[in-house]
């Protein structure tokens, strides 16, 4: 690979101009710049991406990350942007959007197999009209298959990986293989073999029950989920992983984190795992209020909160000054 260009490099018009018809002709992939991010994420807040593209195809996200690698272009794959914090100077690189591309979700009998661009909405939704068991507490998680995939996503003991069979991913080497569901690791908010590859593709094994039966418990995990925490204001669901023996919701509680404000954002009054923006906020607000909150959770409890959000860039750890 080429040596990887810098914020500064990147600040030359001329070869990010260039760049962006190289994209374009040689991927097929159309091309924004300086595309902003709090436009993709669902905290509404990050600065812009250099270049933000749209593979309409596996094909073409596999040439463009070859692409990006042979020209030395740092990149990052989003979905939906429901679970990224982006910093405020944004991204010096590509953004690669699949929201647009591998959608489709397509059911044969007890299979079912989504896109990774494929919302996970929709993607219950259908299960449930064909009357297939084993997403349905899943129902109201925002988000896309392949970040949910990437962080085993799951509410009311159920979690996405439970009925996979197996996955269609790109490495960072622009290559798709295939791994099976043995090979990926998945744990709690956890599926180590992910990191540094993107998900185009996952195959479920489903159970076959009543129509009605899957519909309302669809519609029963969702009544479920608006009674404990209904959500008006943009955020990124839980912010914090539960510790062992814990609720990360129930800490912060503790230590008089609901309400809490910084800046343009605070803790939710409904569900003290949930920072929203209020309509003013900025990512240095969110960085600064999960600093406030992991602080006083250690001091109280001796618990360092570990974050279940991904975060994009940023220089260092959010936490070294803590």
């Amino acid at each position: 690979m080429s040596r990887l260009l810098t914020a500064s490099d990147l600040k030359d018009q001329k070869l990010v101009d260039e760049l962006k018809v190289r994209i374009e002709r040689e991927t097929s992939c159309r091309c924004l710049l300086d595309e902003m991010l709090s436009k993709h994420t669902s905290w509404r807040v990050g600065g812009p991406a250099r270049l933000y593209a749209y593979p309409s195809s596996e094909s073409a996200l596999n040439r463009l990350i070859q692409f990006c690698n042979s020209v030395g272009l740092a990149f990052f794959t989003i979905g939906y942007g429901t679970n990224l914090l982006v910093s405020d100077d944004g991204f010096a690189g590509c953004v690669i959007d699949l929201a647009e591309g591998a959608r489709e979700i397509v059911v044969d009998g007890e299979s079912l197999t989504a896109g990774g661009g494929a919302w996970l909405g929709e993607v219950v939704r259908i299960a449930a009209e064909n009357g297939l068991s084993g997403m349905e507490k899943l129902a109201g998680i925002p988000g896309g298959v392949g970040g949910g995939m990437s962080m085993n996503a799951g509410a009311f003991g159920m979690a996405i990986s439970d009925r996979l069979i197996d996955v269609t991913v790109v490495g960072s080497d622009g290559v798709s293989v295939r791994l099976e569901k043995d090979q990926i690791g998945f744990g709690y908010r956890s599926a180590p073999a992910f990191v540094g590859k993107t998900i185009t593709r996952a195959n479920f094994l489903m159970l076959k029950r009543r129509k009605s039966q899957v519909i309302r418990a669809v519609e029963d995990t969702i009544t479920d989920r608006f009674r404990r925490n209904v959500m008006t204001l943009p955020s990124a669901g839980s912010v914090f992983k539960n510790p062992v023996g814990g609720f990360s919701a129930k800490m912060v509680e503790a230590v008089g984190g609901k309400g809490m404000k910084e800046g343009g954002v605070e803790v939710s009054l409904l569900h003290a795992n949930f920072i929203v923006n209020t309509g003013s906020g900025s990512s240095a607000d969110v960085v600064r209020l999960i600093r406030r909150l992991r602080g006083l959770v250690h001091d109280q409890f001796g618990v360092l909160l570990e974050m279940e959000v991904r975060t994009l860039g940023f220089k260092g750890s959010l936490f070294e000054d803590n």
